[in-house]
């Protein structure tokens, strides 16, 4: 017979995986001291079983409710196997809880679902802290695969490895992830909402910005993503790891985001966020159809990815005296200069602005570009414009990539471009929690993919971009912007000076705890 399960608190993430442990067979408890969260936890529960049985994809919706039993008595919790604590998030009262269960019962497992407080200090409360470790669901729990197994510096390392095989059993995907300030997901997702807000507070039009990210095959842009999850809760997830760092400067939250929480507009929840709802966002425009007759020509130049992928999918020239213009897709600003000096330049601008590339060719016509591969139907292309204004090499780009049908925006100039820009700092994250070894490289590109819905996992996305551009482009990011946070990581510096081009072959060895023991005792 499956063990009992109790789960603290009946609100959205309480009975949602109250919810996925009956439906895993599981007795369950479900508290909260409010009768009325209890009647209006079952209500949703029953509502949401009922719809996954008219889809088909679930029967017997009524022996499910009746494993579910609320309880207003941390008594009857205390009498569970596993006891998964989903109160709002507050440290004090996740320490409060845990510990009185703790005390009524020495034996049973206790797991919290936090997802901003450290299950170390959380564990510190409670009897027998090596019982205690964090399950961290995703909302909603009983449609998102991913669960977050974390172990406090107590947690017995066998208790992880039972509940990652419990999780399985209740068709998750877990992950194992160190107990470090907003565990994985949370942390390496920060810069896809704080660097648009950076973008958005430098002139970049909010719709603009999401249009971009869902052309790279996000499910939404960060801003129509706020105001689905709250602008309330996501400035409060900004501020939690801003603070646990002890205020690293990548990690700060915006003055803008939190002008809006301070006013209400909260998002889709209370009419208003960065969006109006109904209608929300606007939709991207349609983009043009194709025609490649008689356009004008550039030559490639460029030996990575993004070149060989434009090469293989755009027309183009190898005869410069076919050109109409040069699309120079080398990152480093330092080789953009003394080149087929007759035609205009357009140029990437991922490691700098279209100005400063202006500024090396000594008054040719210049304009900027980014994309992000993988190219696909729904890619935008981003056009800079220097600071002196548009010219002819703005009109050609404008008029070539248009012509292979592809969405062109023109934005205020400045460095990186959006789409890059965002994924840059999501790689640059991705690669200080593996150095610290909050997770495996292949675990972290699942979590992202799994608790987000990125289309690759950040660390994938790197391969693909190869990591020496990547490293070049926030070396030049840093030096124009003047910004700490685009210092790009010594890990990859690290990488590519060892020739590495992929996570496959890297070698970190991480100190557990046990290690640690061993070399004291050695040392001795």
């Amino acid at each position: 017979m499956k063990e009992t399960v109790a789960i603290l608190g009946a609100g959205t993430m309480g009975r949602g995986i109250a919810e996925v442990a009956a439906v895993a067979g599981h007795a369950v408890w479900l508290y909260d001291p409010y009768p009325q969260a209890l009647e209006q936890a079952l209500r949703e529960i029953r509502a949401d079983l009922q719809k996954q049985h008219e889809r088909g994809r679930l029967t017997g919706i009524e022996e499910i409710l009746a494993r579910i039993q609320t309880t207003a008595s941390l008594e009857d919790c205390a009498q569970a196997g596993l006891v998964i604590e989903a109160a709002p998030e507050k440290l004090e009262l996740k320490q409060e809880l845990l510990g009185k269960l703790g005390e009524l019962n020495e034996n049973n497992i206790l797991a919290t679902n936090t997802s901003t407080f450290s299950v170390s200090a959380i564990a510190s409360r409670v009897k027998h802290p090596a019982r205690v470790l964090g399950l961290h669901f995703f909302n909603p729990a009983q449609r998102m695969k991913l669960v977050e197994v974390v172990g406090g510096l107590e947690t017995d390392p066998g208790l992880l490895e039972r509940m990652q095989t419990l999780m399985q059993s209740w068709g998750k995907e877990p992950v194992r992830v160190a107990d470090s300030p907003g565990f994985l997901v949370n942390r390496v997702a920060r810069p896809f909402y704080g660097e648009a807000l950076r973008l958005y507070g430098e002139g970049l039009a909010k719709e603009h910005i999401d249009w971009i990210l869902k052309g790279m095959g996000f499910p939404m842009g960060p801003f129509e993503l706020m105001d689905l999850i709250g602008l309330d809760i996501n400035y409060a997830a900004s501020t939690s790891v801003y603070q646990a760092f002890y205020g690293e400067p990548r990690y700060r939250p915006h003055p803008l985001q939190y002008q809006r929480v301070a006013a209400g507009l909260l998002g889709r929840k209370t009419g208003q966020g960065w969006y109006t709802y109904p209608p929300g966002p606007p939709p991207p425009p349609t983009p043009p159809k194709a025609q490649t007759r008689d356009i004008p020509l550039p030559l490639i130049i460029g030996p990575n990815p993004l070149a060989q992928e434009l090469r293989a999918s755009l027309k183009h020239t190898a005869n410069v005296a076919e050109a109409r213009f040069v699309l120079d897709c080398r990152v480093k600003l330092e080789r953009k200069h003394d080149f087929f000096e007759n035609l205009p330049v357009v140029s990437l601008v991922w490691g700098h602005s279209a100005s400063a590339v202006q500024a090396e060719l000594r008054g040719r016509p210049v304009a900027g570009f980014s994309l992000v591969p993988p190219i696909s139907p729904t890619t935008v292309v981003e056009l800079y414009a220097p600071l002196s204004g548009g010219n002819e090499a703005l009109k050609l780009a404008q008029t070539y990539f248009a012509a292979h049908g592809y969405n062109t925006l023109v934005l205020p100039d400045q460095p990186g471009g959006v789409a890059f820009r965002i994924l840059a700092l999501l790689i640059n994250e991705a690669l200080s929690a593996i150095a610290e070894g909050v997770a495996s490289p292949p675990d972290l590109n699942r979590a992202m993919r799994l608790g987000t819905g990125y289309p690759l996992g950040p660390l994938e996305w790197a391969e693909q971009l190869w990591l020496k551009p990547v490293l070049r482009a926030l070396e030049g990011l840093q030096a124009e912007l003047g910004e700490d946070r685009y210092r790009p990581h010594p890990l990859l510096r690290r990488m590519v000076a060892a020739g590495l081009e992929n996570f496959g072959n890297l070698s970190l060895v991480p100190y557990t705890k046990g290690d640690l023991q061993t070399r004291e005792e050695e040392a001795v």
